[in-house]
């Protein structure tokens, strides 16, 4: 007993300033520079598919990428495109990288400030300094690293802070107020507690600017607040104070309209009217209004507990209900801050987001899946430091009876980094040219001046970089068939594809004019709007045809387009054709398909779905091969679509099934 009492002495005589300076300094150093450069070797060389492309050349472009227009993201975006090397897909990817690791920054900063207030008395101006105080300083400082590192690692943070998405900015500013929550905390004085609450204020509305999913943070920390000090939050003239901060800190938001008006290429929305700057900063496209029902919220709560058992070894995560115990026991306050945190941050997004993952479809639940995952990095972030919190409450009421638990400090350090290896394999993005190639292949199978309509993120988003910033084949006009149905779209068409547009310009206006009631929320015919639409996609595609323009696809056309062309493949993308006596000319292995077979490259979701893209194409081309009598062409296509749809047990299995037909059957030569 007598033992515990000394320890404990030496504690509360910890960390003199200089020390405290030197271990404070060093381990936030080395946790931003170790997730950099874990970042860095990981960094993907160019745009990924999805919503990268369409980011990247609106940071460019100073335009306005979908909504709600991410328009903070976009101009400190363009600032990170004069970096003096690499191509502007690259530097803007690296602005990821170095938000997310001033993130993991931050969270070593909160954990380090977190033990403290936790467990550690603060005797600050303590002159002495004995060498067992340094169990303790060593302890707090390994587990801080140790937290950060734990967040920079995490799966989805990872996959985030390698290419060009928002998340990485949203994962700097979480980390950043949590670090001045405490630190606002910490203050004794009612003029420092203010200026810390103005300056939180700002943040969050500069964080909204960026993300909408960070409103979710303000409940959070009033609730904080009350528990901290009600009588601070409840004063009036603070509150107004407070909200005009984070007004203040929404002015990035004026942005849009002004860079709508110039009509830059990137114009997501038309924001330059006041009606339409609403629109896009409320996200009016995305708002889908479908039902939540119990069986659907109990299933995505499933959906979410299974993402976190994919962020790291799942065994560690035990580590976090531990950390809340101790802090229920020793911090009340932060307990139901950090439980709140989690809260809203899991359930409540869970069912705001209300996304299906029981359609019926496993291919559609796990897109879905896939597509909300990214708004539950805060909570890995919390839960990051929450395992930590963990550690250090073991190895604390250990080093109360042996001092000799600090040899355990480096495998504290060590641990995120041996966990993170798993991760590596899986988030690689290193030698990521999955996008480049699909871009080149099609430009190398498409003439001049061709039309291209696609109708998914994927297939349209890489364009926008490769034309607008690269200027890659600029004479190919590639449309959104589904952006078609929006009004903003088809105006931003006539300013920078007027001669497409011209050759519609009947029925473009009658599809305007049917659109606008469904625009304005008024009573409006569906099917009437729908006639429309496809007689506009028809019309463009007859008159570009006519006009002999290549037309080509990248999608099965819904009913009703294009019925009267036959569709052939031609590998990148399908070629509308009146008729087929032959095969157009092509030679396959001239196009580029690097890295699909490479063990030693992680395939993404959207790499694994080109691979079957591309498989599928090479089948329905040797089909073709196959009617028009080509037996040693259709035996070819079909072997080059069988590798790659090797991992695609119910697309292989029509190949196979070709391929011996095609051996028993003999055909015309």
């Amino acid at each position: 007993m007598r033992k515990n009492k000394t320890l404990n002495q030496d504690r509360r005589q910890t960390e003199t300033p200089v020390v405290t300076r030197t271990f404070f300094t060093a381990v936030l150093a080395s946790s931003a520079i170790i997730s950099f450069v874990l970042y860095l070797v990981t960094l993907a060389p160019t745009v990924t598919f999805e919503d990268s492309g369409e980011l990247t050349a609106a940071a460019y472009l100073l335009g306005v990428p979908h909504e709600p227009g991410y328009p903070l993201f976009t101009m400190l975006g363009h600032v990170f495109t004069y970096l003096p090397f690499g191509t502007v897909a690259y530097r803007v990817n690296l602005m990821s990288a170095f938000f997310s690791a001033l993130g993991a920054m931050f969270i070593t900063w909160t954990t380090v400030l977190l033990i403290e207030n936790t467990f550690d008395d603060k005797t600050g101006n303590n002159k002495s300094f004995s060498p067992a105080a340094y169990y303790f300083v060593l302890l707090k400082y390994a587990c801080a690293l140790s937290a950060g590192l734990f967040a920079a690692t995490s799966y989805e943070n990872w996959e985030q802070s390698i290419i060009t998405e928002v998340y990485g900015l949203n994962t700097f500013f979480v980390s950043l107020v949590l670090t001045m929550t405490l630190l606002w905390s910490r203050q004794s004085e009612s003029r420092s507690r203010t200026k810390y609450f103005y300056a939180i204020c700002f943040v969050i509305g500069l964080a909204l600017s960026n993300h909408p999913t960070f409103v979710l943070m303000i409940p959070v920390l009033i609730i904080y607040v009350l528990i901290t000090d009600s009588k601070f939050i409840l004063n009036v003239a603070r509150l107004f104070r407070g909200a005009g901060c984070m007004l203040a800190g929404l002015l990035p938001y004026a942005y849009l309209p002004i860079a709508s008006a110039r009509d830059p290429q990137m114009d997501w929305g038309n924001p330059e009217t006041l009606t339409n700057f609403f629109r896009v900063i409320m996200r009016h496209q995305y708002q889908l209004g479908d039902t939540q029902t119990l069986k659907k919220f109990l299933s995505q709560l499933s959906a979410y507990g299974n993402m976190i058992l994919e962020q790291w070894w799942p065994a560690i995560l035990c580590l976090a209900v531990i950390a809340m115990w101790a802090l229920f026991k020793n911090n009340r306050n932060y307990f139901y801050f950090a439980l709140t945190f989690l809260i809203f941050t899991g359930p409540l997004t869970t069912f705001l987001t209300n996304f299906d993952v029981i359609t019926g479809n496993p291919a559609v639940n796990a897109e879905n899946k896939a597509l909300v995952s990214v708004f539950y990095i805060p909570s890995y972030l919390m839960i990051a430091i929450l395992m930590v919190i963990g550690v250090y409450y073991i190895a604390y009421r250990l080093l109360q009876q042996s001092k000799f638990i600090v040899t355990a400090v480096p495998a504290i350090v060590l641990l995120p980094l041996v966990l993170a290896y798993a991760n590596y394999r899986k988030v690689d993005m290193s030698q990521y040219v999955f996008t480049e190639d699909y871009v080149d292949n099609l430009f190398s199978v498409v003439p001049n001046n061709a039309v291209v309509f696609v109708n998914w993120d994927p297939f349209i988003f890489p364009f926008n970089y490769y034309q607008y910033v690269e200027k890659k084949r600029t004479d190919v006009t590639v449309v959104d068939q589904e952006l078609l149905r929006r009004s903003w779209y088809i105006h931003s068409l006539q300013i920078h594809h007027a001669k497409l547009m011209s050759r519609a310009e009947n029925e473009v206006a009658d599809f305007l004019e049917a659109v606008k009631p469904f625009e304005n929320k008024e009573k409006f015919d569906g099917n009437f709007i729908q006639s429309k639409y496809i007689a506009m996609i028809n019309a463009l595609i007859d008159q570009s045809y006519a006009d002999g323009n290549g037309v080509f696809l990248t999608y099965d056309p819904p009913t009703g387009v294009a019925e009267k062309y036959f569709k052939e493949s031609v590998i990148a993308a399908v070629k509308l054709r009146k008729e087929i006596n032959d095969l157009t000319p092509l030679n396959d292995d001239s196009l580029r398909f690097r890295r699909f077979f490479d063990e030693s490259v992680p395939l993404d979701r959207m790499a694994t779905f080109f691979k079957t893209y591309y498989g599928r194409l090479f089948f329905a081309r040797g089909f073709v091969a196959e009617k028009l009598m080509q037996a040693h062409e259709a035996a070819r296509l079909y072997e080059k679509s069988a590798q790659f749809l090797n991992d695609n047990p119910g697309y292989l299995a029509s190949v196979n099934e070709a391929r011996q037909r095609l051996s028993k059957v003999k055909l015309k030569e």
